[in-house]
This record gives structure tokens, sequence and C-alpha cells, in this order.
């Protein structure tokens, strides 16, 4: 445990002393002395160390809780959190295999089915149109992390699921079309994971969670399937990238 000097500790007293310890405990996390999943003291332990009350140490990990760092669960002791899963739009199973994890992904439902009628304004086709439904969900070394849905406009009735398994969508989807993917319009909004959704992620009904849906155009501007992934909040977090054309 870092104890701060004394001089140190003199200079800061206009500081709180909560946030002198949440500054340790943090540096303890980002230097890795406290690697993911491993149980950090209790605040017993915390209050001995820091000569602190407990209302003090619960402020400061109050702020790692917020700050997604720590994983407080009842009856057990806090651990660190695994670092969040950054998504682009190279596609879920890329993303994963960039930061070193292994993707995997369990195949729910593949197969026929009409167009409800806002996956049909979407994909710009009668209501009732005849579609192709895939439901997945994908993980990163063996924890859930996204459930993705995919709402296909056209004839794309040779996919298979050993396909859907191993093989990203953005690529997957067009080459059975013989089209390719030109542009995505894509929104991001914060929900509620759903008990359904957490059956299938493995977390607790009431968390926060991400949907992010997606409508894939072909290079004729036309909509060729629509994405819509839920995604754990404590796992991944989203993050876009803007390119500028840079004038003389």
């Amino acid at each position: 445990m870092n104890i701060l000097p004394d001089d140190q500790e003199e200079a800061l007293l206009h500081v709180p002393k909560y946030f002198r310890i949440h500054q340790d405990l943090l540096s303890n996390i980002k230097s890795n002395k406290w690697a993911p999943g491993d149980p950090i003291p209790s605040e017993t332990e915390l209050c001995a160390i820091y000569q602190v009350s407990r209302g003090t140490i619960r402020r400061a990990l109050d702020e790692l809780h917020r700050q997604g760092l720590i994983v407080r669960s009842p009856g057990r002791p806090t651990t660190v959190n695994t670092p969040k899963i950054p998504l682009l739009a190279s596609g879920f199973r890329t993303d994963i295999a960039k930061k070193g994890m292994r993707p995997s992904t369990q195949v729910l439902t593949i197969g026929p089915s009409k167009a409800p009628l806002d996956i049909a304004q979407m994909l710009d086709i009668a209501h009732g149109s005849p579609i192709l439904v895939i439901q997945r969900v994908i993980s990163a070394d063996e924890i859930p992390i996204i459930i993705e849905y995919a709402h296909v406009a056209r004839a794309a009735d040779t996919v298979t699921a050993h396909e859907v398994q191993t093989t990203s969508l953005l690529d997957l989807i067009p080459a059975k079309c013989h089209v390719y993917l030109a542009r995505a319009v894509e929104s991001y909004e914060p929900i509620l994971l759903t008990r359904d959704h957490a059956r299938l992620l493995h977390c607790r009904s009431g968390e926060l969670g991400i949907k992010d849906q997606a409508v894939l155009y072909d290079r004729e501007g036309q909509p060729l399937y629509v994405s819509t992934a839920v995604i754990r909040g404590d796992k991944a977090r989203i993050v876009t990238e803007t390119s500028f054309q840079v004038h003389p």
C-alpha cells in the first residue's frame, strides 16, 4: 500500500482525505499491483491502513465503483473490475480479438421470418416481407458480452449456423448477398437490462446496458440489414472515430 510521505501529506492538506485515498487505490489498479479479478483489502483493513473512518473509506471506494474500476457483490470481497472492451465499427468479434481476448459466438436462432413494422421501415420494405433473422450471443474469453439480433432484407438462406459462429456479419452477409457494404447509420442509447437479457448475458436484470442499432447500406444506397445489439455496460464501452478531410 502506498502511504503518502509526511511532506506530501502536509502539502495536500487541502485535498479531502477520501480523494487522496482514492488516488492511492487507483494507482494500485493502474500499476497492475491489483490485477483484474484480484480482491482488494476489506473496508476494515483499509480503515486500519489509512487510519480513517469507515465513511471516508466508503467514499473512496464509491468513487472507484462509479468509475467502473471495482466490482461490489453482497457477501463477497470487492474485486478489481476487468477493463471494458472498446467496441468500434470494425465488428464485435474483431474488436474483441484486438484486445487479445478470444471471441466466441453462440447462435440462438437463424431462419426465415416476416419483417415487423419497425424493421420493415428501416429496411425500406413492406411490412411482413420475408427476411432472415439471426440471433446470437458474442462472448470474450467465455464471458457473454453482447446479444446481437440481425434482420437481413435479402435472400441469404444459405447462411449457416457455423458461418455465423465463426465470421463477422459485416463480412458474411454482404458476401452471401453478393454486394458490398458502403455505409452504416448507427445509434446508441442506455438501457436497463431485462430478465431475458440478464439470463443470456449472465448478469443481473436492471443493470445498465447499451443498445447499439445500425442500418447497413450497400453501394446502391439500399438497406441490407439491421443489427441491434444489447451490450453489457459493465464489460464494454462504445468508441466512435471521425475522419476529417484536410484542405490545404
